[in-house]
């Protein structure tokens, strides 16, 4: 899922609407709340795997297919939601408040739930638009009861908590390009206590599904490299960023933006690859070489911004 602020700053406020198990927040409306006329009857798609999407082909001449990378699909989540009112008045206000948060021909919002055993049981949300709702008149509606089906269409299959977190850090060595030690070496050499280590940035996704995460580069640095320290994938940007100026990389729709406007390609070579968070820790390791030996060169700094998603 893209990390988009706005989307996740709605996410968060529609969090506190949503204080208790088998609640759900959408648009504003609250459905679940105790003593409400709104209440849930069923939800489907949010344990469901969703679609799958093959890059299989046939093998020739030989039985069987080669196998390819299998990619998941857009995620479809079906709510039945029963509407109850005491009379004509409150039946009618609580059904054109369904009505109106489940509109057609709006963007994306965020579905806001809270299950046990979905999603590890906390608040968390996908991000949906409202593709089908069904509403039938019949004996149960005339007696003020009616059964809202409504079909929402995830083009993320990601579930994501609403929180985004970030941590950054400079480069790894100030005085030295790219980082690292220098020689000469002089004996005994001596080694303290372990500590956190400038230029790695320490990512704990702690859902089961990898996550897409934005890094920001500031300079000054010249060809600045993110680097995942397990995997050993980086992503090198050939290009000298001064001070005041920085790159935002968006590793879910391959954007790279100069100073938060201007589109730049600077990911050349077949080297590069589209970082992401696994599941569990994720260290990122931030490599570059200095614009200034001296303390103009100072500044430039990784930050990444991610969250934990779940499928």
């Amino acid at each position: 899922m893209q990390l988009d602020p706005e989307l996740f700053a709605a996410a968060r406020r529609a969090a506190a609407d949503v204080p208790a198990e088998w609640m759900i927040e959408y648009r504003g409306l609250v459905i679940g709340a105790p003593d409400s006329a709104l209440s849930l009857a069923a939800v489907d798609g949010l344990l469901d795997i969703p679609g799958m999407r093959t890059s299989d082909r046939a093998a020739l001449s030989r039985h069987g297919d080669v196998s390819g990378t299998d990619y998941l699909g857009a995620r479809t989540v079906s709510l039945t939601i029963e509407v109850y009112g005491r009379d004509a008045a409150e039946f009618s206000a609580a059904l054109d408040a369904v009505t109106a948060a489940f509109a057609p021909a709006a963007p994306d919002a965020p579905l806001v739930f809270r299950f046990p055993g979905i999603a590890g049981g906390g608040v968390r949300f996908v991000s949906a638009r409202v593709r089908k709702r069904g509403i039938p008149v019949n004996v149960e509606y005339s007696n003020y009861l009616a059964m809202v089906t409504v079909e929402l269409y995830c083009a993320s299959p990601l579930i994501v908590d609403p929180i985004l977190l970030d941590a950054g850090t400079p480069l790894a060595d100030p005085n030295a390009a790219g980082g690292g030690i220098k020689p000469p070496f002089r004996f005994p050499l001596k080694f303290g206590p372990p500590r956190n280590v400038a230029g790695v940035v320490r990512v704990l996704n702690a859902g089961t599904a990898v996550s897409y995460p934005k890094f920001i580069i500031r300079g000054p640095v010249v060809d600045p490299q993110i680097i995942n320290l397990r995997t050993g994938q980086s992503l090198t940007f050939r290009y000298t960023l001064l001070r005041g100026e920085w790159l935002d990389i968006d590793t879910y729709t391959h954007e790279v933006l100069l100073n938060g406007t201007a589109p730049r390609f600077l990911t050349p070579g077949p080297g590069n690859v589209w970082l992401t968070c696994a599941p569990g820790l994720t260290e990122f390791g931030f490599r570059g070489f200095r614009v200034d030996s001296g303390p103009a060169g100072d500044g430039a700094e990784l930050v990444c911004e991610w969250t934990s998603s779940w499928v």
